[in-house]
């Protein structure tokens, strides 16, 4: 790998057509066009004070438009949140100079939302951009947000900023920290079908941290559009790793359709097979799980469990001593999963971005369907059916690496998967957060009292 050549494209949901028909194996996680995750910047760039001529920005602008033009890596997933707005902003920028201008492509039906000429050569349809609602500012008391005039707004904002007229998929946000299930019956999820019988958007997906959680909506909201079809998508982050693959490998869902014919009802599956059996199309993020596998380790801020940190950076010494670069592997695996559509990686620069693009690039021409019947799948231990493909990829080197990584008795992540470490509590994370609101709150509260 040298910085050339494209991102192969895999078939993606062939029996959904509000899902794009192919979709690249790697796609660009868009949270790194913020000043969100690094400390020590010269200055907090907002959705105020930024400009397309801001040196930052400008970076920004040219990572995005060498991914889609020099990488074909035509995937970009981005969030409100994300710099809270800062990241919007800039995919608009990098479209005024990638996309053709509306007029002379999109049919006339689509609300006008683009607001500024667009001078590029692509169609949109040529892209996929795909966005969230529900979680918005720093500020904890304003952080949050899942009402239905909220997500409408929030939607046609996106389409403002991205200067695109519409967006492939529109995401319900970490609703893990909804107040409530029924809040989101009520508020979200009717907004987001609203945006799409609009055309604001083609489909509606679901993401969060906790499995269970996503399951859970994914089974309690199937009868509130009037085809049956709220999610067309889901996007699992964390658990598609090197440390954690309880997508493929946790048996303990309910299967989403009840009483299917030859299934028993009282049959535990995995959440990616209750994904594939409701036609229901599997992306993940975060192959590196924010930071863990990295030589440099994870920020302060992880959610993971000491002893998890632990093995993580052990598991970073043993790819070392094998001249193996951890981070390398840990993406080629995830990549390297045939249930998945794509793997999404932050990549904040042109150099990021080739770096990874080279590695998804050894995928070229690899046969993703060399599996076993999936039936079978959830007998075998770590591995989903990913081993016949990364022998395709991975040198010598890495594939006895990724051998001492993967071994259930001696390997760094043993202890951890066998005490159930391999993972953090989402549902915890998200108490702590309501948790703190309400100490902000009550501290409001008393200020006011004294005054």
């Amino acid at each position: 790998g040298n910085g050339v050549g494209k991102v192969p494209q895999r078939i993606f949901a062939p029996t959904n057509s509000r899902l794009p028909n192919t979709i690249p194996l790697l796609g660009l996680g868009c949270s790194s066009f913020s000043t969100f995750f690094t400390s020590g910047e010269s200055e907090s760039l907002t959705v105020d004070t930024m400009s397309r001529e801001h040196s930052a920005v400008k970076g920004w602008i040219e990572t995005i438009r060498h991914a889609v033009l020099n990488r074909g890596i035509n995937l970009l997933d981005t969030a409100p949140w994300y710099g809270h707005g800062t990241s919007e902003v800039t995919i608009g920028y990098a479209m005024d100079s990638i996309l053709i201008d509306h007029s002379e492509s999109d049919n006339s039906e689509t609300p006008k939302i683009q607001t500024r000429k667009r001078e590029g050569s692509l169609p949109r349809s040529s892209l996929i951009i795909n966005t969230k609602v529900g979680r918005y500012e720093a500020d904890p008391l304003h952080q949050f947000d899942f009402s239905y005039d909220t997500t409408i707004n929030s939607v046609r904002r996106s389409l403002e900023r991205m200067n695109c007229t519409y967006i492939d998929v529109i995401q319900l946000h970490d609703p893990e920290f909804s107040p409530s299930l029924s809040l989101l019956k009520e508020e979200t999820i009717p907004a987001l079908i609203e945006c799409r019988k609009r055309g604001w958007a083609n489909a509606i997906g679901l993401t969060g941290y906790p499995l269970e959680v996503q399951h859970q909506i994914l089974f309690e909201c199937q009868g509130l559009s009037s085809d049956g079809v709220v999610f067309d998508q889901s996007l699992v982050y964390c658990h598609n790793n090197l440390h954690d693959m309880s997508l493929y490998n946790d048996p303990c869902f309910p299967s989403l359709n009840d009483g299917a014919k030859d299934e028993r009802v009282d049959e535990k599956i995995t959440y990616a097979q209750c994904c594939q059996h409701s036609n229901i199309a599997l992306i993940a993020a975060a192959p590196l799980s924010m930071g863990l596998l990295t030589k440099a380790g994870p920020p302060a801020w992880h959610p993971a469990s000491p002893a998890l940190k632990e093995a993580c950076a052990m598991a970073a010494k043993v790819c070392g001593s094998r001249g193996v670069n951890i981070s390398s592997l840990a993406v080629m695996y995830s990549l390297s999963q045939p249930q998945l559509g794509c793997t999404l990686l932050g990549m904040k620069d042109v150099r990021q971005v080739d770096i990874a693009a080279d590695l998804a690039v050894r995928f070229c021409g690899v046969n993703f369907n060399v599996v076993s019947n999936s039936n079978e799948r959830c007998n075998m231990h770590h591995h989903s059916d990913n081993g016949a493909i990364l022998d395709q990829v991975l040198t010598r080197r890495e594939r006895m690496a990724l051998i001492e990584l993967l071994d259930p008795n001696s390997g760094p992540f043993a202890t951890v998967s066998s005490n159930g470490l391999h993972r953090w509590d989402g549902k915890h994370e998200a108490r702590k957060f309501w948790l703190l609101v309400d100490g902000l709150k009550k501290d409001i509260a008393d200020n006011e009292r004294k005054r």
